[in-house]
């Protein structure tokens, strides 16, 4: 068989898991590796730092299944590493590779740029090591296929982050091409038939014998692997369902089962409460019991039977079942679908008073800027939402058919969405299936990250940014009382902004900036912004005090024990 390059070998895994795209900053280490990526038909898109490329890569492995990242050993890894930690608490898989010195350099024991200082070349592979399932520094050309191929099948069985340390003299070595016939496992296998069939079975007597039955998705057990079942189990199951905010943007929120989202006190609307605490069985889907997605702990749920499926298990009440969310709910439809008593239930209509109509202020309040972005949005919709108040604000939107969402509900690092959202259009525009990107976020997380607009305006499918701009940091008010200073902000333009970032971007981008409640309904019903093919950026100017009802109800709950 013919030899090929142990970096072509890296890379040709890639390929062959689906991945078109790498991430990534250049560094003097990993540049001979980077020569290697687009003559093998890899896209490389290089990030402003390597925070923003690790966002990208999340965001681009929520949509295509896996992510890649390229950075330099010492501070370009480390400045990626909150990106990765993202990805391993809300089970994203991302490939981190890094550039390292040369085999004989880490020997030699000589203090290089790059490391702590003391001759050690072996902490940052163990810092990543607690943010990445598996990990790997490549210093046997003999070894090398197969610690690669070890690595990348941890982060798909487990759906975490991976981390590959390779040097350029390990880079150029050579390796037999025929450990490319070695199958990876592109997704999740299935545990023991058997165990599959018990549980299938169990749910379907406990959905029987129960009364008031309901289905939350949520977003944990890695969502993106069973995201397509969710639909089809909604028409088989015939039962008000309810997302989370972790969960909201994987099923159809026009369907007429579809009764609003479940975050506790923080819920919406109100009567979604209500559902859950007369439910007396809850099929739970990637149940992911963190604050921000309970309401600050806030859910009644000792009163009925859980079903909660996970990534490796399932728990029906306290009984725990060795099968898997992935291969369980294939199998539970038609099961449903065939079960006469189940498939007889009648169909049910979310009742909801939404405000559509101007405040009486025009000021562009959150009870109506919600309401108002539901009839904005369309079906073949991305939507990515930043953390903190803009999180909690869109679980009031109600989402076309077909269109597609999510958030980062747990780990909530602000500065995470407009970096994501980069990496999601272009994952949208290699897979065909989404039209443009809509990236709600807020001017404070804008400023950590504000320069992923350069990534955002360039590669991808059309996106329009709406920037929540009201002075400074809602939540954190919240938290701490409305006049503190350290949590203003100052004040940038961030429609001219978008646009510094595009200069040699054709045809040029556009940027708004609305003051009203009368501007910003105008604005969305025109139809030159509703359909335009540029890049778009909206700066919505808000009253600081305002906040979203969810975030109101909570914290005002939660200030008055």
């Amino acid at each position: 068989m013919p030899e090929i390059l142990i970096g072509e070998y890296l890379f040709l895994r890639l390929k062959q898991l689906g991945i078109e795209t790498v991430f990534g900053v250049p560094g003097d280490f990993e540049l001979a590796l980077l020569d290697l990526v687009e003559p093998l038909g890899l896209s490389w898109v290089g990030a402003p730092n390597e925070l923003i490329g690790a966002y990208a890569a999340d965001g681009y492995a929520r949509l295509n299944g896996l992510g890649a990242l390229v950075t330099t050993f010492g501070p370009g890894e480390l400045s990626a590493l909150c990106g990765i930690g993202g990805s391993y608490c809300e089970s994203v898989p991302v490939l981190h590779i890094v550039g390292y010195p040369t085999t004989p350099a880490q020997k030699s024991g000589k203090i290089l740029h790059h490391t702590l200082g003391d001759g050690k070349f072996d902490h940052y592979q163990r810092i990543s090591s607690e943010l990445c399932y598996a990990t790997t520094v490549l210093d046997d050309p003999t070894t090398a296929a197969a610690e690669i191929d070890r690595v990348v099948n941890a982060m798909i069985f487990h759906s975490k982050p991976g981390y590959i340390g390779i040097s350029e003299d390990i880079a150029y070595a050579k390796v037999s091409s025929e450990y490319l016939g070695t199958k990876l496992a592109r997704c999740l296998p299935p545990s023991a038939p058997e165990s599959e069939a018990a549980v299938t079975t169990e749910i379907v007597n406990q959905l029987e014998l129960a009364k008031s039955p309901i289905l939350i998705v949520d977003g944990g057990a890695a969502r993106a692997s069973w995201a397509e079942h969710v639909d089809p189990l909604i028409q088989a199951l015939k039962i008000p369902f309810l997302v989370t905010g972790l969960g909201k943007g994987i099923a159809d929120e026009m369907s007429p089962y579809y009764q609003g989202c479940y975050a506790g006190e923080g819920s919406w609307p109100r009567s979604a409460i209500g559902l859950v605490q007369e439910a007396d069985c809850i099929l739970w889907l990637g149940n992911y019991p963190s604050d921000f997605n309970t309401g600050i702990f806030t859910e009644k749920l000792d009163h009925c039977t859980i079903i909660d499926l996970q990534r490796f298990f399932v728990n029906i009440g306290a009984t725990k079942y060795d099968a898997r969310i992935n291969h369980v709910l294939p199998k539970l439809i038609p099961a449903l679908s065939s079960h006469y008593p189940l498939a007889q239930r009648t169909k049910q209509n979310l009742q909801v008073d939404q405000q559509l109509s101007l405040p009486a202020s025009n000021k562009i309040e959150h009870d109506w800027l919600w309401s108002r972005l539901t009839s904005y949005l369309r079906p073949g919709d991305l939507v990515i939402t930043e953390t903190g108040t803009a999180q909690v604000g869109i679980t009031a939107t109600r989402f076309p058919s077909g269109c597609h969402a999510w958030t980062q509900s747990v780990y909530g690092s602000i500065g995470y969405a407009a970096g994501a959202a980069a990496g999601a259009a272009i994952a949208a525009k290699e897979t065909g299936k989404y039209k443009r990107l809509v990236l709600v976020t807020g001017e404070g997380s804008l400023q950590l990250t504000v320069q992923a607009f350069s990534m955002l305006t360039r590669y991808g499918i059309v996106p329009v940014v709406f920037a929540l701009n009201n002075y400074g940091y809602t939540i954190e008010r919240y938290f701490r009382g409305w006049d503190a200073k350290y949590n203003d902000i100052p004040m940038w333009d961030y429609a001219a902004l978008f646009k510094a970032f595009a200069l040699d971007v054709e045809p040029r981008v556009k940027g708004y900036k609305v003051t009203t409640a009368e501007e910003l309904d105008e604005l969305l019903s025109a139809g030159e912004f509703c359909d335009s093919v540029v890049p778009q950026c909206v700066d919505m100017i808000m009253d600081p005090k305002d906040a979203p009802e969810a975030m109101r109800t909570v914290f005002e709950g939660k200030n008055a024990m």
